[in-house]
């Protein structure tokens, strides 16, 4: 039986800790490849929740760290 995992990986720790304001997640599709996910959760300015992906945690990293979220 497939499922998901209850704690997190340290690499989604890591990313959590070093981006606060965002929601973390390491998904999988249907191939069970992961998806890193990000979501702006504490807004501190008037733009929208902005929902970034990335196939790797350094491509979510570098995407997150971007002004402008280079990542999809």
């Amino acid at each position: 039986m497939t499922g998901y995992a209850l704690y997190p990986s340290r690499e989604v720790e890591r990313l959590r800790s070093e981006f606060p304001d965002h929601l973390i997640c390491e998904l999988h599709d249907q191939s069970g490849h992961p998806v890193f996910t990000a979501i702006l959760c504490r807004r501190r300015c008037p733009c929208p929740p902005a929902l970034v992906t990335a196939g790797t945690p350094a491509a979510l990293r570098r995407s997150l760290a971007s002004p402008i979220g280079e990542a999809r």
